[in-house]
């Protein structure tokens, strides 16, 4: 009987213990695509244990006729970005590591057993990518005209599998680039093609949680999915490259993308299709992060803290806590990121005292899992970015299985693309150069923490030699700490920084603080990834595998140590408002002040109302001015304040937020991102006005979120934007900035339409439109038509709209009365819906959301003014302060805080909003 390594406590390294394999029914493998079981742990049992027996003789018979490459490999180490993570243990790198770096047009493979959700991931990264999806097993009809389990049980098992490889063969030299290939096939030889394939394309493996594995394969119970889980793992992993965990999302009962109540009672919700936009979000997310920059068109973020990284940044602090509090605890990481800039996991299992013996076997499949999980759950929920912290086990400098298990995990950890991972320094220099030389987009933290009180002094010359050695060896950052013994220690960290200024070649950010409780005050003025737990946790070990390692988890909150800037007058308390003709009703106020309280930034935030721009000058000239939000009818007039403004201002012609410069270039210019948000929280003379437009931030935001998959968006997409003034131009800018190509305007004053369009065509004549991506541009040259009424047919080569942006006022202005607007039924014919966006938010019911609303079973999303005000806000919020903004929180105070018409809590009617703010991405 085959058998499968044992699972294992969390933390656990895989023992050589068998385990009997769960006997599989004929019923369940009947319905498979092919017998996932057998093989998987068939072959994971013969590759642990180095089987060289008749089985590999067959198995030979059956190799490719040609191989892929010139040069094929010949270890099964050569896998993933060196080495399986339950590979035996090496000491070293193979001496060839496989390069990091990509084509961009590489064909892309998912890997993985059925349920995994490949087809599905599929379909998102050809929409994305304008690619093929080619499915091996489709292939395989296709070519012999018999599904796989039909022609394995007509054929000879020796005859099946040369048929395979020759299909396999001819889809991987058809389709090298420009294609996604989807592959739930584990036999040996399959194995060894997709490890040569993944020396030039990104070879990824799809894994899922045993709980949507066990719905999918009808007829396993959790023991035998668990164990099928970690046999395929085994197998899996040694053939790919990266790894991508693919979270379960819940069939979340929605009526709109903005969760937007039911306007009649017997509404029906919207297709079921929405609950995988955070799916979509996530894996484009991942493939942006292992393929070359600009190789998914119009995914880049917009907002203006994604331009600058967090090492780059004054004073940034990350979550650190240990693996054990996502998987034991749950945490919802939304609920803890506010003020913080990055997530550190620190995965300790190395560095307990009970770890004393390793197995041959290296990092086990449910472990290696969990991790994937962790990381995968962590990058679904937030924007922020991940840093992965293995603990380095001391005894690892004189025990060589430990060492190559801290290899294995840094191994497992490099499959995940992480934005940053830690390597010890106290490593041979040859095994770092090696590492970062096969990291890919994943910057490399020179790690050196040492936990002993008696630890070398700063002065010391070890410290300097540490981050030498993190130059010589191309790190990316440096980090070293030792626990303070007395305050003296927290002053002595200069002697480092002065070393380190002194020291000749590269630059490297440095992270240098004490740990424990008299080291808080170096941790408060160390500026980079300063090391925070969240309030609830700061007394506790977190689940710790190991409580000597407290020095790990650190003893202060990001509202402390912001707290402490101010206190230390680093930073100054400013003014902060809101300007327009009448903006007492605006919500911003409530909602910017909330989330400044949250962050310990003690900015008070205003509304003024005036009709004179002049009024304003005071204002903007005092010293503790730190910006405002810029209402009608000031958005266009309020340039002939500004001494500069953002290439996307200029692009739209409207200012929605000013930012005081105090600070200029050598020649009196404005600076770049990172110094002026290095200084905003500054208080000093105003030598510069910058004008920015954060409107089609947040439209583009919510068109994002509120665009199914199925309407993602292609060379054919149509959006219709509803009027013609400031906020319309936002709404095109937003769309073109998506890669819409196809744009219809319907504005009733047909000559500001076409004043409207006219803009944005001399813009794309001149190439002048600053387009975020780096990727497609204009292949097909974008289209305009104004629509001249309602009855009007769309023109013959413009689809149906997906989105509908309204920029039209839905209350009475100016004594010019509501005009009950909604939209022709024809406008609303696309199949697969697609999304409504009112910009308005002083009306929830207005004709126009009830008609969408109506509309939901068809595919059809409402979203509204409280959808884009925090949207736009997080990007004003990151301008006026240099922080990230506390996404959550922030959409949760605009719902708290909106009134009714008597000016009373609308929070009743809004709790359903409110409870679905979870399922939106920080």
């Amino acid at each position: 009987m085959n058998t499968i390594p044992t699972r294992h406590h969390v933390g656990d390294i895989a023992a050589p213990d068998p385990l009997s394999l769960p006997p599989i029914s004929s019923s369940v493998t009947s319905g498979m695509k092919r017998s996932f079981a057998t093989m998987a742990m068939l072959y994971a049992h013969d590759s642990d244990t180095g089987n060289t027996d008749d089985a590999d003789t067959n198995a030979n018979a059956r190799r490719p006729l040609r191989p892929l490459s010139d040069s094929p490999s010949n270890s099964i180490y050569r896998v993933g970005s060196w080495s399986a993570p339950n590979s035996p243990p090496r000491r070293t790198l193979p001496h060839d590591p496989i390069t990091a770096k990509f084509d961009a047009d590489a064909s892309i493979v998912l890997a993985g057993i059925r349920g995994a959700g490949k087809s599905t991931l599929a379909i998102m990264a050809s929409s994305a990518l304008k690619r093929k999806i080619v499915d091996l097993e489709c292939e395989f009809h296709h070519l012999t005209g018999l599904s796989s389990s039909t022609y394995k049980k007509r054929h000879s098992p020796g005859d099946y599998g040369r048929r395979q490889i020759t299909v396999l063969q001819t889809v991987l030299n058809l389709h090298r680039t420009r294609a996604i290939l989807v592959c739930s096939w584990l036999e040996r030889d399959v194995q060894a093609m997709l490890q040569d394939f993944s020396t030039s394309n990104p070879v990824i493996y799809v894994l899922r949680d045993a709980k949507a594995i066990e719905a999918h394969l009808k007829g396993y119970d959790k023991s035998k999915v668990g164990a099928l889980l970690d046999a395929t793992s085994a197998v899996l992993r040694r053939c790919t490259r990266f790894e991508f965990f693919n979270v379960s999302e819940e069939n979340l009962d929605t009526h709109s993308g903005s969760a937007s109540p039911p306007a009649v009672p017997d509404q029906r919700h919207t297709a079921p299709y929405l609950t995988l936009k955070r799916a979509e979000r996530h894996f484009l997310k991942f493939l942006s992060l292992i393929l070359p920059q600009g190789t998914i068109p119009f995914v880049e973020s917009a907002f203006p803290l994604a331009s600058v990284p967090v090492e780059q940044r004054r004073f940034t602090y990350a979550l650190a806590l240990p693996i054990s509090a996502f998987l034991d605890r749950g945490v919802d990481i939304q609920e803890l990121d506010v003020g913080v800039d990055a997530i550190e996991i620190i995965v300790d299992d190395l560095a307990t005292s009970e770890s004393g013996s390793t197995s041959s076997l290296g990092l086990a499949p449910h472990r290696a899992s969990e991790i994937s999980r962790v990381v995968g759950e962590i990058r679904r929920d937030t924007v922020i970015p991940i840093i992965v912290h293995v603990v380095f086990p001391e005894r690892a400098l004189y025990q060589e299985a430990l060492l190559a298990l801290y290899m294995a995990y840094l191994s497992h950890a490099l499959r995940l693309a992480p934005d940053y991972l830690t390597v010890d320094l106290r490593l041979d220099s040859g095994f770092l150069s090696q590492l970062t030389a096969v990291k890919g987009i994943t910057k490399v933290i020179g790690n050196k923490q040492l936990s002993q009180v008696n630890s070398p002094l700063w002065g010391d010359s070890s410290w300097l030699q540490a981050y030498q050695k993190a130059q010589n060896t191309e790190c990316d950052l440096v980090r070293v700490t030792r626990p303070a013994s007395s305050s003296r220690d927290n002053t002595d960290i200069r002697q480092l920084r002065v070393a380190v200024d002194a020291a000749g070649g590269p630059r490297l950010p440095l992270i240098a603080y004490n740990t424990g409780r008299l080291g808080r005050t170096s941790m408060c003025f160390n500026e980079i990834l300063t090391p925070v737990t969240p309030e609830s946790f700061k007394e506790d070990t977190l689940g710790l595998h190991d409580p000597t390692h407290r020095h790990l988890l650190p003893p202060l909150t990001a509202l402390e140590a912001t707290q402490a800037l101010y206190s230390a007058f680093v930073h100054d308390s400013m003014k902060l408002y809101v300007f327009g003709a009448n903006v007492g009703y605006s919500l911003s106020p409530a909602m910017h002040n909330a989330a400044l309280k949250a962050c310990g930034i003690p900015h008070h935030y205003r509304p003024l109302s005036t009709t004179n721009i002049g009024t304003l000058r005071e204002v903007i000239s005092d010293p503790q001015f730190a910006g405002a939000s810029v209402g009608l009818p000031f958005k266009v007039e309020i340039i002939s304040l500004t001494h500069s403004l953002s290439r996307h201002a200029k692009a739209i012609g409207a200012v929605n937020t000013l930012i005081p410069v105090r600070h200029l270039t050598a020649d009196g210019g404005i600076p770049d991102e990172a110094s002026m948000f290095n200084n905003v929280s500054q208080a000093g003379p105003v030598k510069a006005l910058y004008g920015e437009n954060t409107d089609w931030i947040g439209i583009r935001a919510c068109l994002r979120r509120g665009l199914s998959p199925a309407n993602a968006v292609r060379s054919t997409s149509t959006g219709l934007v509803i009027g013609a003034g400031g906020m319309a131009r936002a709404a095109v800018y937003a769309m073109l900035q998506l890669g819409v190509k196809k744009i219809l305007v319907f504005n009733r004053t047909f000559a500001n339409a076409e004043k409207l369009v006219s803009h944005f065509q001399n813009l794309l004549a001149r190439d002048a439109l600053p387009l975020l991506s780096t990727g497609l541009r204009s292949q097909d040259n974008t289209s305009f038509h104004i629509i001249r009424s309602r009855d009007e047919p769309l023109p013959e080569n413009f689809k149906n709209p997906t989105m509908i942006v309204s920029c039209i006022p839905t209350h009475t202005v100016d004594n010019t009365p509501d005009p009950e607007f909604t939209v022709p039924l024809h406008w609303l014919d696309n199949p697969t819906g697609g999304i409504v966006l009112e910009l308005d938010y002083k009306c929830l019911t207005s004709p126009l959301l009830e008609q969408t609303r109506r509309e939901a079973h068809r595919g059809w999303v409402a979203m509204d003014g409280l959808d884009l005000l925090p949207e736009q806000g997080f990007a004003q919020f990151e301008l006026f302060t240099g922080r990230r903004a506390p996404r959550r929180l922030m959409r949760r105070e605009v719902l708290r805080a909106y009134p009714d018409d008597q000016e009373q809590s609308h929070t009743a009617q809004l709790e359903p909003r409110l409870n679905r703010i979870a399922t939106q991405i920080s």
